[in-house]
């Protein structure tokens, strides 16, 4: 007689993340697609907002996973799988970033500029705006970036975002303060950007 596969049951009396995630840790079958089935759509998410628009995304998803399934044995409480994913797509960011400024001349093209996107905004000059800003972050690092980006795109909170860098708060308010008056300054420099932030302001 085979051994049944690990199936899902949605809703509210259904299958919990902790339920799914001690399924995965005993290795029963099918578990591991089914973690992957619930949770890639976030961690997907997460990806494009801390890299950006117009990047490929797909391997990196996969590392997230793959490090994932690795290192569950980790995770002490099974029901805090979402916090624990987003974790590790902030350390594999963090990792890519460092390794694409290593090598910034393979993105650009042959007059100097990043390439267009491959997802584009509706609005033209949208599209240009998120370019740009995309562009400012870079100029703050792999590691400040990824604090940036977690705490004002994410929305994670301070103490959170504090948490998946390895910081203390304090650490990661003052790197923050930093981070937020050049990317500002730089945004008051750009018409576009400058002209977009004030029309969220007002």
């Amino acid at each position: 007689m085979g051994v049944k596969p690990f199936r899902v049951v949605e809703g509210e009396a259904g299958t919990s993340d902790a339920v799914l995630v001690d399924a995965v840790r005993r290795g029963d079958p099918g578990a591991e697609l089914a973690a992957w089935n619930r949770f890639s759509p976030a961690v997907d998410r997460t990806l494009r907002r801390l890299l950006g628009p117009g990047q490929d995304h797909e391997d990196l998803l996969q590392e997230v996973f793959l490090r994932f399934f690795r290192r569950i044995g980790h995770l002490r409480d099974a029901s805090a799988v979402r916090g624990f994913l987003t974790g590790i797509a902030v350390h594999v960011v963090r990792a890519e970033i460092a390794r694409r400024t290593r090598f910034r001349w393979l993105r650009l093209t042959a007059t100097g500029d990043l390439p267009e996107p491959t997802i584009r905004p509706v609005d033209p000059e949208m599209r240009e705006a998120v370019t740009r800003y995309y562009r400012l972050l870079d100029t703050l690092g792999a590691d400040d970036r990824s604090l940036f980006v977690s705490r004002t795109i994410e929305g994670l909170t301070l103490e959170e975002t504090a948490e998946l860098h390895g910081i203390s708060v304090s650490t990661a308010q003052r790197r923050l303060g930093r981070a937020g008056k050049r990317i500002a300054l730089r945004v008051q420099r750009d018409p576009l950007l400058a002209s977009f932030a004030t029309r969220v302001e007002s």
